[in-house]
């Protein structure tokens, strides 16, 4: 009697022991199912704002910046802290002409991670659109310590460099001579009047291409009397008409300054679809 009931204590042991291990199995997966509660939620975000991302950059790549701008607005009110978005917006802002704003975007970036390569390039590319010719250089030379192997900072720190030098060149020219004393007539005078804005027309069309021609319709609309005279209704055309003016005379501004850098960098700073690099 006394193996037998050894026999039965044992099995009763055995069978506890397994309803233990079963529980255990039970209870693992269970515990992972609690651990990712709020991980769906998470994963719909980012999924969402990758389709926004994607869909806006279609409308880049054929140039609708301002429907592009929208999505990368929505994407961001989803989450503010989307690198990528932030990077993106900034990108669209410059071919808005908006360096301003895209400065900002960029520097987010770089606050959520100093070492975003795109944030870092978009930082010098709107510095370089302001003005900024020294700061912009800057930054083109921390992406190219960071990632040496890319041509895109090596090109625009060339540019950066190139502009600064332009600059100088200019403000050299633009300081007082000492010039001989000369009593000129007044016709001479209206001459070379008339002459530099000759010149400064000829340079504009230079600058602009086909762009000169909206530029001078604009300016002679809103000049038009009979815009004048008509009624309130005709204010938003020649507040657009101003913008746009103002707009186009801001990249003549621009590419001015930049006119050293030569229309081949310019291709290969801009990449194959002529807007940016292609590993941004």
């Amino acid at each position: 009697l006394t193996p037998a009931k050894g026999y039965k204590m044992n099995r009763q042991t055995f069978r506890g022991g397994m309803q233990r291990a079963n529980q255990r199995k039970m209870n693992k997966p269970m515990n992972k199912k609690r651990q990712k509660g709020s991980k769906p939620v998470i994963d719909e975000i980012e999924v969402a704002g990758k389709n926004l991302r994607d869909e806006a950059l279609k409308y880049m790549k054929v140039r609708n910046y301002t429907k592009a701008l929208g999505l990368y607005d929505q994407a961001l009110e989803m989450n503010n802290n989307d690198q990528n978005a932030l990077v993106a917006r900034s990108r669209c802002f410059l071919q808005l002409g908006e360096p301003g704003k895209a400065l900002q975007d960029a520097e987010t970036a770089l606050v959520l991670d100093k070492n975003n390569i795109r944030a870092i390039y978009q930082k010098a590319e709107a510095l370089y659109y302001l003005g900024q010719f020294e700061h912009s250089l800057m930054f083109f030379h921390r992406g190219l310590r960071l990632r040496p192997e890319l041509a895109s900072f090596r090109l625009g720190v060339q540019k950066t460099q190139e502009a600064i030098e332009n600059t100088i060149g200019n403000n050299t020219k633009n300081q007082p001579q000492k010039k001989p004393t000369k009593v000129e007539k007044p016709k001479t005078a209206k001459r070379n009047q008339l002459s530099r804005e000759e010149l400064e027309k000829r340079a504009s069309r230079r600058l602009l291409g086909d762009l000169y021609i909206d530029k001078e319709y604009l300016e002679n609309l809103i000049k038009h009397p009979d815009l004048r005279k008509a009624d309130t209704n005709t204010e938003g055309v020649s507040e657009y008409a101003k913008d746009a003016i103002n707009f186009l005379n801001n990249r003549q501004e621009f590419w001015r300054q930049q006119k050293p850098c030569t229309s081949l960098n310019a291709k290969k700073i801009n990449g194959a679809n002529g807007m940016l690099p292609r590993w941004l």
